[in-house]
């Protein structure tokens, strides 16, 4: 079996002394130039399945069917690599492969062939498939422990609890605002507004600053917290350039662009660090939108629903969801747009394990505990 891997060899040819006893100089040492020979890499086959994208559930085995093309010279072997790594190699047709993914993460996961010919030439296929979760996640209960009053102007984007007081960022041009809030009785007791020009978005606490995103104008202002004075300001860089929800996480800010993808970035200087790709049992799960980071989880709030995933942030899975259709009476609903005013705000108290939730405009904000059905 040839797998026309290619080395150089490097040739030293050294000269020593003569047989009569007298000393002669040693002949110089003469390196010859190394061999380097060019790997020829051709489209020599065709990958018939899976096509690139194509969707499985973690667990399950990839059929990978290769034909090679008809003037593509004599394969001899044929190697699958999956993420880095080699999976496989077989020497005789069929040119059919098998490769079962064990990096639990969902998303995409990056495949190559390549084909060995007997002529010297390498075929070479890169593509990715994608994992959903092989898991139905779990359904919470929610008890309403506690209600207050939230105000109906407020167009709520970001949530957060800290130091005793609710924390609020608030959207629409010429309405977008920061908030310090009573949790008791909802009054807002500093508010800053935003610049006309900014659809303001999510906001987090991280150490000792407020993160506040925009929508569109792909800018996160640093606030200070007491007076809600600017200190600086960052590009965020998603998938879309957008921002929509953030959470602090360990070291990291996560946020969200109403995709299905979550980026990480580092809290200190604010550059992109990684993505993490959401997916449930169905498929890929879009429109992420306010977050909150509870107990080693990403809570998030799925735009224009009321439902509310829980995200492993190691994975990508979702493993939960708490479905609050039925939290905001109907008599609360008149004068709300059910295509707009829709649930949107997840605040935790780490200091007494509290649960908030509230909604664009709602008129109430609840205290809630969840549990598995």
């Amino acid at each position: 079996m040839k797998f026309q891997i290619l080395f150089s060899s490097l040739f030293f040819i050294l000269s020593g002394c003569g047989n009569n006893g007298a000393t002669k100089p040693e002949t110089e040492k003469k390196e010859v130039a190394p061999a380097a020979k060019t790997i020829e890499f051709v489209n020599s086959m065709r990958l018939k399945a899976p096509k690139r994208g194509d969707v499985f559930a973690y667990g399950e085995e990839i059929e990978i069917l290769v034909h090679p093309k008809k003037k593509a010279g004599d394969i001899d072997s044929l190697q699958l690599w999956g993420d880095g790594e080699l999976v496989q190699t077989i020497t005789s047709k069929p040119w059919n492969l098998k490769w079962r993914p064990t990096k639990d993460k969902m998303g995409k996961h990056n495949m190559k062939l390549m084909a060995y010919h007997e002529n010297g030439t390498v075929g070479l296929v890169s593509t990715y498939i994608n994992l959903k979760s092989n898991q139905v996640p779990a359904d919470y209960a929610y008890e309403i422990v506690n209600s207050f009053p939230h105000d109906r102007r407020a167009y709520t984007q970001g949530l957060f609890f800290h130091d005793g007081f609710l924390y609020e960022g608030t959207g629409q041009h010429g309405e977008s605002s920061l908030r310090k809030v009573r949790l008791e009785n909802g009054e807002a007791i500093s508010i800053k507004n935003l610049e006309q020009e900014y659809f303001g978005e999510g906001i987090t606490y991280s150490k000792n600053r407020i993160i506040q995103l925009t929508w569109h104008a792909r800018k996160a202002f640093v606030v200070d917290p007491e007076t809600f004075e600017q200190i600086d300001f960052f590009e965020v860089q998603t998938t879309n350039g957008e921002g929509w929800g953030i959470t602090a996480m360990n070291n990291e800010l996560v946020v969200s662009d109403g995709s299905n993808v979550l980026t990480l970035l580092d809290d200190t200087n604010y550059g992109k660090k990684r993505t993490i790709e959401v997916y449930d049992n169905n498929g890929a799960v879009t429109n992420l939108n306010e977050l909150e980071y509870i107990n080693g989880k990403i809570y998030a709030n799925v735009w224009l629903t009321e439902r509310i995933v829980i995200i492993n942030p190691e994975t990508g899975r979702v493993e939960g969801s708490i479905h609050l259709g039925t939290i905001l009476k109907k008599k609360d609903r008149i004068n709300l747009d059910k295509n707009d005013d829709v649930l949107n705000g997840i605040a935790w108290d780490e200091a007494t394990q509290r649960m908030f939730v509230t909604g664009k405009r709602w008129p109430k904000l609840f205290e809630i505990k969840i549990e598995k059905k």
